[in-house]
């Protein structure tokens, strides 16, 4: 692995039960994310992994500790440096688009919001990020509704990665996407990556995706990662009973003769 970007270590995450007991969503995570790596977390709905995403983005309280470059990642001090730094893909584009705003206006605003960058700066930055989107520097003017829900997620990706962010979480970003998408938006996704040096923490519950964008994957079970490594010693030489679980509920196609 790289030189240590991220480094998580027993973060915990419980929320008040209906009894007064405590529910562990997260319990005692430990992991780390090299500098440009792309981890990929897998594990079944419920199992805890958009709940330790939200507690890294600072977004619920947690115990333990990340590390961001081997500085303590603090939340309650300057709040607003961290967003740029740390930046989020949403699993929906057309809930996480404000369907009142243009999509110059989207992309835009994070520019103004957090660098005070003058107009003939932003327009620049803009047009470079839908290059690199795949997006025509017409469709600025219109409205989330009026694009296909591909081109919504090549707009959420491209509003997620016009701060230049040095950490980027994407959860679930593909699986509200027909097949044929996906791979477009991963590939897309990809370059993007290699194009602007990001580090990235790829959450999915479809192994088959991870596969295709993760150098390393973990896997998480009711709040604990069960199983960690290299992607592909991961996928085809899985140690744990509940990977080899995974993998075994992996649509596979019919082959014809």
């Amino acid at each position: 692995m790289n030189s240590p970007f991220l480094h998580v270590n027993d973060l915990r995450v419980s929320f008040p039960g209906k009894r007064g007991d405590a529910v562990h969503a997260v319990r005692g995570v430990t992991l780390e994310i090299g500098q440009g790596e792309t981890l990929g977390l897998v594990g079944e709905s419920g199992c805890g992994k958009t709940t330790l995403s939200r507690a890294l983005l600072g977004l619920v309280d947690f115990e333990g500790g990340v590390s961001l470059q081997g500085e303590r990642l603090d939340w309650t001090r300057k709040p607003k440096a961290l967003r740029r730094r740390l930046q989020l893909i949403f699993q929906d584009p057309y809930a996480s688009l404000n369907p009142r705003m243009t999509i110059e206006q989207t992309l835009h605003e994070p520019l103004w919001v957090h660098f005070r960058m003058p107009r003939k700066e932003r327009v620049v930055n803009v047009a470079r990020i839908m290059d690199l989107a795949g997006l025509e520097s017409g469709s600025l003017g219109k409205y989330p509704h009026e694009f296909s829900g591909g081109q919504r997620q090549r707009i959420a990706i491209a509003r997620a990665l016009i701060l230049e962010p040095e950490f980027v979480i994407a959860d679930e970003p593909v699986s509200a996407l027909d097949v044929s998408i996906q791979a477009q938006i991963l590939n897309m996704l990809r370059d993007m990556k290699n194009e602007l040096g990001l580090t990235m923490l790829f959450i999915s519950h479809d192994l088959s995706v991870v596969r295709h964008v993760a150098d390393r994957v973990a896997v998480m079970r009711r709040g604990e990662i069960v199983e960690e490594g290299d992607t592909r010693k991961v996928l085809f030489e899985p140690e744990h009973p509940y990977t080899r679980q995974l993998l075994a509920a992996m649509p596979v196609l019919p082959v014809s003769i």
